[in-house]
């Protein structure tokens, strides 16, 4: 599994590189920020999991912040670092579970806990050739709070199960040049078996195919046309076996 990449947007110089270089050493991607507009240009220009954000910066708040970092991204989880009680501002911007707050002094313990944790969760990867029905399918995943990656064919589901912590694999049976199934035997021969929904738009000639996967790590099939909150229902009904 691979670690995740962290921004820490904090004007204290010496705790930011502190914190830096022990998550560092801890085997996480550091990349620092010392006040809100850079550290936003930053997070624009690359690709971060989860953003350690001061409250009180001096340019800007971290409310202000989190909100343009989820404009770029609704998905990345932000730990908001502050020395305050918990203001209305900083309460509302918490409610969608994408933010954990921790209190001045910083425990260096507490912020290792929170990012393994974050490491740990599980994502749903939706291996479709159609961009148009997979970013439908994204974006009502997304609204319900569900990481989502997304994979255009063979070799990008392959890479995905193997560098991300993937609970559910979305497999689209008929992919460009390689089919599905493959995918799901290479993935079994790696070791990376995952709970796995089909998809597919032929059923009729891909019955047996369908039916010799239920016995495995297959736990559901669709069948397209299928409107997008389907598949949310089936998801959620995977994630919770």
């Amino acid at each position: 599994m691979s670690q995740s990449n962290i921004l820490i947007i904090d004007d204290n110089r010496d705790m930011a590189d502190g914190l830096g270089m022990i998550l560092e050493d801890e085997g996480y991607q550091v990349t620092l920020a010392y006040n809100g507009r850079d550290g936003i240009g930053i997070f624009n220009a690359g690709h971060f999991d989860v953003a350690l954000v001061d409250f009180k910066l001096p340019d800007m708040n971290g409310v202000a912040v989190l909100r343009q970092l989820h404009q770029k991204d609704p998905q990345v989880r932000v730990i908001m670092i502050t020395g305050y009680h918990v203001e209305q501002l900083l309460a509302e911007a918490i409610d969608d579970g994408t933010v954990e707050v921790l209190r001045k002094p910083l425990e260096i313990g507490s912020v290792i806990k929170i990012l393994n944790r974050i490491q740990k969760e599980n994502i749903i990867l939706i291996v479709d050739d159609d961009p148009d029905a997979a970013n439908r399918v994204t974006a009502q995943l997304t609204d319900q709070g569900i990481k989502t990656l997304l994979a255009g064919n063979a070799r990008e589901a392959v890479a995905g199960v193997i560098s991300s912590p993937v609970e559910v694999l979305v497999l689209d049976l008929r992919l460009p040049v390689t089919y599905g199934l493959e995918v799901y035997l290479e993935l079994g021969q790696r070791g990376h078996t995952v709970k796995t929904l089909i998809v597919t738009g032929y059923a009729d000639d891909e019955s047996g195919t369908v039916d010799s996967l239920r016995s495995t790590a297959v736990t559901g099939c669709l069948f397209k046309p299928f409107r997008p909150e389907q598949m949310l229902r089936v998801v959620k009904q995977i994630m919770a076996h």
